[in-house]
């Protein structure tokens, strides 16, 4: 790489739309990109993907009409960079090119004019201004428009002429809507009919659609399956004989909840792509995704089991915000593990397993024609008291850390696919894993420093961002704006390597903004002493990190003598006292704009 590509801007779609001769971009990759029908209708038809280096077009309906330059596409195609495309989404033409320079398409497109020419000499065009283009004279002067190319620019991008006309032809008159598959709300024009409700308005072109919490493929709200709830029904052809059905619903009762073939009403929907179940209210307010990641055996599930303890008491207390459990079901494994901590009265029964691949916190579900393990998205609703318009879910994601080591393909292990959309970035760093660390700390007598540790944790980090920046489709020099928390966790072993009352560490309240810049600060400086590689990885990722010291538990472990836990490390639960858990997660609320913590520091 020469100097001069580390100031080249990032590649872009650039987007023009063959009706308004109007220019928009995205971005960032994935993109998902619309079509409209004849009857005004739009639905999600493609998605254009960035991923090692590589672009693609990838349809997402089997059912519609998608050209590309005049040729079907029924399966994932190669696009190249700087090349225009003319895509056809059922009515809809576009034309689109993967640039550093999304301002502009090439010569001719901005005019207006279109080019007519036979698709056996396509030299052979004739101009036809944008005004004189009339649908009904060019039908009756060319018999078979199918065998006619239209080109909006002077280079090779074309449409099938008969496409041109479609699009222009003028739109179908309205048909009654037919009940569609999640209504809101029903009104019924008569107790003898069948209630109905206007279909959720898929996105338009460019616009991200609704990303599944699990696989993080895109569809609109009404494309979303619905789970049977019936007896007889369970046994899905993709998930297993285990599983309730998922089927597209076509009868509703008078609430507008939809009914299965049995009659009983199903409100849980699914993704249409991997069939997870999706959480309650998932398509009415915004998420902000937290996702935690760590090396193996870090400690994360005890450090979201204290914070999911915590933090809904210090958000009623200090902000006037409600955090209630938006997903009992899906939430089942965070809580017995939250439960099993602080109501154990042996170390034995607070012991937490580590999160694995196969782990109770991930599930195996659908995605591109294979069934992969994704970790369980836990959902949490939050809504300010003072203002309850001001709401949002806050969704956690406790990763095993395997998924961050090099040389897992994202499509053999997409469960990190999360970190590309988050609001804000955790990463737990284990000092007891670190040799510079564990050389200071020789002297105390903590059974975490007797275990054989491999610290393989810049690198994990530095997966991390390159996994970030890939899904984002930003060179290895751009940073995310993302929010990242770096926690320096267990600050009971090392807190002496700082000289005392150094960092705040109220009891009783969250720390204000200049109490977290100061912590930051100091424990910034003490990284990049013994872990330089940490800071620069972390650095290097985000324009806005921030350093936290905490510990999960307040004690060291106990190492267990006897039984099936044997040699394994667990908290005593009568000495927990947690240091600064919530500080972080606090923090990246504070950073989203607006931000759902209302006006109180944090």
């Amino acid at each position: 790489m020469g100097l001069l590509d580390f100031f080249r801007p990032k590649i872009r779609l650039a987007i023009g739309d063959c009706a308004s001769r109007t220019l928009s971009h995205a971005d960032s990759f994935p993109v998902n990109l619309s079509g409209r029908k004849r009857d005004g209708t739009k639905s999600p038809l493609c998605r254009i993907h960035h991923l090692h280096g590589a672009f693609s077009l990838e349809p997402l309906s089997p059912h519609s009409s998608i050209k590309l330059d005049g040729q079907p596409i029924t399966r994932e195609t190669p696009l190249h960079p700087n090349r225009n495309y003319g895509l056809a989404l059922d009515t809809h033409l576009i034309v689109i090119r993967i640039t550093r320079k999304p301002k502009r398409l090439g010569d001719g497109f901005s005019e207006g004019n279109w080019d007519i020419a036979p698709r056996e000499t396509p030299e052979d065009r004739e101009t036809i201004p944008a005004s004189q283009l009339k649908p009904d004279e060019l039908r009756a002067r060319i018999q078979c428009p199918e065998e006619y190319l239209a080109f909006p620019t002077y280079g090779d991008t074309c449409f099938l002429l008969s496409d041109l006309l479609d699009s222009l032809a003028p739109p179908e008159p309205e048909a009654p809507q037919a009940p569609a598959q999640h209504p809101k709300h029903v009104t019924p024009a008569s107790p003898q009919k069948t209630a109905s409700a206007p279909k959720a308005q898929p996105p338009a072109p460019g616009d991200p659609s609704f990303p599944c919490p699990y696989c993080w493929k895109p569809f609109s709200p009404g494309d979303a399956l619905n789970i049977a709830v019936h007896e007889s029904l369970t046994g899905d052809p993709i998930l297993g004989s285990h599983v309730k059905l998922r089927f597209a619903a076509k009868r509703f009762n008078a609430l507008g909840q939809a009914l299965d073939s049995q009659g009983t009403a199903c409100p849980d929907l699914a993704c249409p792509h991997c069939r997870g179940r999706l959480p309650p209210s998932f398509f009415s307010q915004p998420q902000h995704i937290l996702s935690l990641v760590g090396a193996p055996s870090s400690g994360k599930s005890y450090y979201l089991s204290v914070l999911l303890r915590q933090l809904p008491e210090e958000l009623i207390r200090h902000f006037s915000a409600n955090l209630q459990d938006g997903d009992p079901s899906g939430n089942a494994q965070l809580n017995e593990m939250k439960n099993r901590l602080f109501s154990a009265n042996t170390p034995e029964d607070a012991f937490i397993s580590k999160t694995d691949f196969e782990g109770v916190m991930y599930e195996r579900l659908h995605r591109d024609g294979k069934l992969v393990p994704l970790p369980r998205p836990f959902v949490y609703y939050l809504q300010n008291l003072d203002n309850p318009d001001r709401r949002a879910s806050l969704v956690f994601y406790d990763n095993a850390g395997e998924h961050f080591k090099p040389g897992i393909a994202l499509d053999d292990s997409p469960g990190a696919l999360h970190v590309a959309a988050s609001a804000g970035l955790l990463f737990l760093f284990d000092p007891s894993s670190s040799p510079a660390f564990r050389k200071l700390l020789r002297r105390k007598r903590d059974p975490q420093l007797r275990t054989d540790a491999s610290d393989e944790q810049d690198t994990i980090l530095s997966e991390l961002g390159v996994r970030v920046k890939k899904m984002r489709a930003l060179e290895a020099h751009e940073r995310v704006d993302t929010p990242l928390a770096l926690l320096v966790g267990k600050f009971d072993l090392w807190q002496s390597l700082l000289p005392p009352d150094t960092l705040h560490l109220p009891e009783d309240r969250p720390l204000t903004s200049d109490e977290i810049a100061q912590n930051s600060a100091h424990v910034r400086k003490l990284l990049a002493q013994l872990c330089p590689t940490i800071v620069a990885n972390a650095e290097s990722i985000s324009t806005r990190v921030t350093y936290f010291p905490l510990s999960s538990l307040g004690h060291s472990p106990k190492e267990i003598p006897d039984g099936p836990l044997a040699g394994r490390l667990a908290p005593n639960p009568k000495r927990l006292k947690p240091i600064l858990p919530t500080a972080p997660v606090l923090w990246i609320l504070s950073q989203q704009s607006p931000s759902p913590l209302g006006t109180g520091e944090g």
